[in-house]
């Protein structure tokens, strides 16, 4: 296998966990000599003529229900176009689909293609780049997504999930549909490039302890309870969040109501290098994600690069995070939207400097040993080679 074509319908790259799952997996298939393009949202947007533009105008002016129909129907026939550009000008060995409705997309575009595989994110294959609780049951856009996911899968070589919890989901859902082959459907975890990180800095028992919460700003990231947790913890922790989103100014308004311009920070979107170094300068993490519609976090990328920095982390008790983080091994569990449990445990760190260390040296060498780029790269490739373990 010398050249596979990742494909997107969302923003690449971006400060998504999808963008970020895609990037470390092209860097752990460059290691291995293959070479990876990407077709994204984002080439759609440069192949829009002026009146697709113009269709842009009234999403901005009537709201979410008039975006959601420029995603799913008119953004969808310019995204067409971009992969067929790039299918026609290049050859690909694999073809590797990261949502349903690339997958959809490309069963159309080449409906006997034996060599397209679908990777799942999440439950439904929303991720990209909407905002999840506008996709529910009842809404009209749902059976379209539904119907979208079930061709998808039908159509994929193999379909890869990103944690356990997503592989049970798919293999019930072939299963009761049958749309597919549950021996096609593996699970790979989410990954990281360790190499990337570096240990956070040690602190003493009177430093200050900095937390980050790298996360996009929208409700089933539950940040805003992160910020609340800041009025049940001393004085002297402080929380960084990176990230924007529909949420910002709900957390702006409340860090002003309730005087906590002096304990949180909101650095807003960051580029990739940036958040590296901001990383260096935090000794904590939170990740207070929570369940909406009955979606729940996988297993996030943005845990797993603060445990690469040998982090003590804060997670919600929720999906993939459970199954991420062992409970004062690892780091610590704490009940999803409860803000006062969230303080409660970065107290913890906060006064227990020497047993938090090690609690982050600790969640550094499960990553390691358990979520490498490299190690997933070769499962990849095992996996669209026809090896039916994936190993």
């Amino acid at each position: 296998m010398k050249r596979i074509l990742f494909v997107t319908y969302d923003a690449y790259p971006h400060e998504g966990g999808k963008s970020t799952h895609i990037k470390y997996l092209i860097d752990g298939l460059t290691e291995l000599g293959i070479k990876c393009d990407v077709v994204s949202f984002n080439d759609a947007n440069q192949m829009e003529n002026y009146a697709g533009k113009v269709l842009m105008q009234p999403c901005k002016l009537f709201g979410k229900d008039c975006y959601l129909y420029y995603r799913l129907q008119v953004g969808k026939a310019v995204f067409k176009k971009a992969i067929q550009k790039k299918l026609k000008n290049n050859n690909y060995d694999m073809i590797s689909a990261q949502d349903a409705i690339s997958g959809s997309i490309l069963n159309k575009i080449a409906p006997d293609c034996k060599n397209i595989s679908l990777t799942m994110h999440t439950y439904f294959g929303l991720e990209n780049g909407l905002d999840n609780s506008a996709l529910c049951e009842g809404n009209k856009y749902y059976d379209r997504m539904k119907a979208e996911e079930l061709e998808a899968l039908q159509c994929a070589h193999a379909v890869i999930a990103v944690d356990e919890r997503i592989e049970k989901h798919v293999i019930e859902t072939v299963d009761a549909v049958g749309v597919a082959d549950r021996c096609k459907v593996f699970c790979v975890r989410n990954f990281i490039n360790t190499n990337a990180f570096e240990h956070c800095p040690a602190r003493s028992e009177n430093d200050s302890l900095n937390v980050i919460c790298v996360r996009r700003l929208v409700e089933k990231n539950g940040v805003i309870y992160a910020v609340k947790a800041m009025e049940h913890c001393s004085d002297k922790v402080r929380l960084h969040i990176v990230g924007d989103g529909p949420e910002m100014p709900k957390i702006q308004e409340y860090v002003k109501k309730r005087g906590l311009e002096n304990r949180v920070v909101l650095h807003g979107a960051m580029k990739n290098d940036q958040v590296l170094s901001l990383y260096k300068t935090c000794n904590a993490a939170v990740v207070p994600s929570i369940t909406v519609n009955g979606l729940q976090e996988a297993t996030s990328i943005s845990a797993l690069e603060a445990m690469a920095c040998s982090m003590p982390i804060v997670v919600s008790s929720i999906g993939g995070l459970r199954l991420l983080v062992e409970d004062g091994k690892t780091g610590f569990w704490a009940n999803e939207r409860d803000s006062q449990e969230i303080g409660s445990k970065l107290q913890w760190i906060f006064d227990h400097p020497g047993e938090a260390t090690q609690i982050g040296a600790n969640a550094r060498q499960f990553v390691e040993k358990h979520h490498s780029h490299l190690s997933a790269a070769k499962s990849y490739l095992n996996i669209f080679s026809g090896n039916n373990t994936g190993k």
